[in-house]
């Protein structure tokens, strides 16, 4: 069933991937040269010239990230990974890499252990971007319609059978892909995410500087937004600590 989805997407999503390639292209090519010509921060400026313009896809932060861990920045290189993944999020080369570059940086910090629920919950909808899922909603909610329009008109007692038993499970394909879909969209608005960019800071227990250190993280390690004050947000890292941080030590997602 996965690959059915997954090909009822690449033709709907067709026109959409056909407007990333854009005039940019030949930017595009440009960058990839000086990249291969170990001309890194060359590469990094036209691709980020590109995604200034509204140019954005799994491809493009894919590459302006390989060319920030090649200059052993890798606060940059993460954040352009987990940016890629989320356009991509079953895409093994970019896992792969951001695994290499999450190694890499000093903060080696353990999760909390997640619940049966919550790994289940995140394996399922992890399979596809929001995007993607209400792709699938609107794919399934058509297929439901087609199908019951064929049991309605339809005469031999077998046909009605047939249409009315596959037009009830794509009605129940509907109701749960529109239940992933409304609950990724959720997350979307509720869970913000960023990465730390500056080599080390502080996590403090008010918003002000002279207040106690809670933890000091480094470059690279990624946090989740819970509030903000001013200059100053409220930051939870996966271990359950929650601290104040100034915004201009993270970049969010």
């Amino acid at each position: 069933m996965k690959y059915i989805l997954k090909f009822c997407l690449f033709f709907v999503l067709l026109s959409a991937h056909g407007q990333s390639q854009d005039p940019s292209q030949a930017l595009f090519s440009q960058a990839t040269e000086n990249y291969k010509n170990e001309q890194y921060k060359k590469a990094i400026d036209q691709w980020s010239s590109i995604a200034a313009n509204g140019q954005h896809s799994a491809a493009l932060y894919y590459n302006i990230a390989n060319a920030h861990y090649k200059l052993n920045q890798i606060g940059p290189s993460i954040y352009y990974y987990e940016k890629a993944l989320v356009l991509a999020p079953n895409d093994t080369q970019i896992k792969t890499n951001l695994t290499f570059a999450q190694n890499a940086k000093i903060d080696a910090i353990t999760p909390l252990p997640k619940t049966f629920f919550s790994r289940w919950y995140t394996l399922v909808v992890g399979q596809f971007t929001f995007d993607e899922w209400a792709v699938i909603t609107v794919v399934c909610s058509c297929l439901f319609c087609v199908l019951f329009i064929g049991y309605y008109f339809a005469s031999m007692e077998k046909k009605k059978r047939l249409f009315f038993t596959t037009a009830m499970l794509s009605g129940c394909f509907f109701i749960l892909t529109f239940t992933i879909a409304s609950v990724s969209y959720n997350d979307l608005q509720n869970n913000v995410f960023a990465i730390v960019f500056s080599q080390e800071t502080d996590l403090k227990s008010a918003p002000k500087n002279n207040s106690d250190t809670v933890f000091v993280i480094h470059q690279g390690t990624k946090i989740k937004l819970l509030e903000s004050d001013g200059l100053w947000s409220r930051i939870a890292i996966v271990n359950g600590i929650e601290g104040w941080m100034p915004n201009s030590d993270f970049k969010k997602l």
